[in-house]
């Protein structure tokens, strides 16, 4: 038989620490287990406060995934207030209110140039769908899906026009045909789109000063054919006044120039009648003007 000996009794826990602790304290030891047994109860719930009260402020809608049932728990959406839920499932919490995208787009045109465009997306998820799209999709939706749709809609469109003729169709008609494109794909995927707007377009630098260069020749052509309604229009005011009155333009024009000089505060001598009656004006130092004030 071999020989099993004991531990020395310093060796052994002590099995009394707690009744000592207790005694100490001047309460049974059922109370100070009960005290102690509070204290990690309420320090437990403390670490796991987040996981077990559940709050979704307003506007919001949260989808519960049980982590011993079924997962997402696709019968029910959770709307505003406060909920409590097991510490082991996951409750994700979506903002039902219209929200705002915003981001830079780098497209191609017809000729294969390169356009900056920025975008702006306003968008919210579709409540009634939320626990489609969070199966399906997740709450990473505006990367997902929201985004790469719209960017899909703008470079089909952009596409389809040449860079000179983006400046033509506009920013505001350009984002109705983007809104257009984009909505079915974005909705299919259960969010709701309300506005695309685009709010800059980048042109390359080259195409950008041929497209001043056209804008300052049309100028010029429109600014042209501008004179020429006014030049018609003085000579058929002429023709109607000559009409009208039997006075040839120039001889009328000719006295309210000579009118006109004559209250200049410089000294002239003006003199009606000549060999074509038409008036002259003499200055007074010649020897002509000095005869006739004689």
């Amino acid at each position: 038989m071999s020989d099993l000996s004991l531990p020395p009794r310093s060796a052994l826990p002590d099995a009394g620490a707690d009744t000592a602790l207790a005694a100490y304290l001047g309460v049974s030891k059922r109370r100070f287990r009960l005290w102690v047994g509070g204290l990690l109860a309420t320090l437990v719930l403390l670490l796991l406060w987040e996981r077990i009260f559940i709050p979704i402020g307003s506007g919001e809608a949260g989808v519960l995934w049980s982590r011993l049932s079924d997962g997402t728990m696709m019968d029910r959406r959770y709307t505003e207030g406060y909920w409590v839920t097991w510490p082991w499932n996951r409750m994700a919490v979506y903002d039902l209110r219209y929200q705002e995208m915003h981001g830079k787009a780098d497209v191609r045109t017809s000729d294969g140039l390169h356009v900056a465009i920025d975008v702006t997306i306003r968008y919210r998820p579709r409540a009634s769908d939320l626990t489609m799209l969070h199966q399906a999709v997740g709450p990473r939706y505006r990367e997902t899906v929201l985004w790469p749709d719209t960017i899909a809609a703008l470079q089909q469109v952009v596409g389809s026009f040449k860079p000179e003729d983006l400046t033509v169709s506009g920013q505001s008609g350009l984002a109705q045909r983007v809104e257009a494109a984009a909505r079915q794909s974005v909705e299919r995927h259960w969010v709701d789109l309300d506005r695309v707007l685009i709010t800059r377009v980048t042109l390359p630098e080259r195409v950008q000063a041929q497209i001043q260069e056209k804008l300052a020749d049309q100028q010029k052509v429109l600014a042209a054919s501008l004179r020429r309604q006014t030049w018609l229009i003085e000579a058929e005011g002429a023709r109607e006044f000559q009409a009208r009155t039997g006075t040839a333009l120039v001889k009328w024009r000719s006295v309210d120039a000579l009118e006109k000089l004559a209250q200049s505060p410089n000294a002239k001598v003006v003199v009606l009648g000549g060999g074509k009656e038409m008036p002259f004006v003499l200055d007074p130092g010649s020897a002509e003007s000095k005869s006739l004030q004689k």
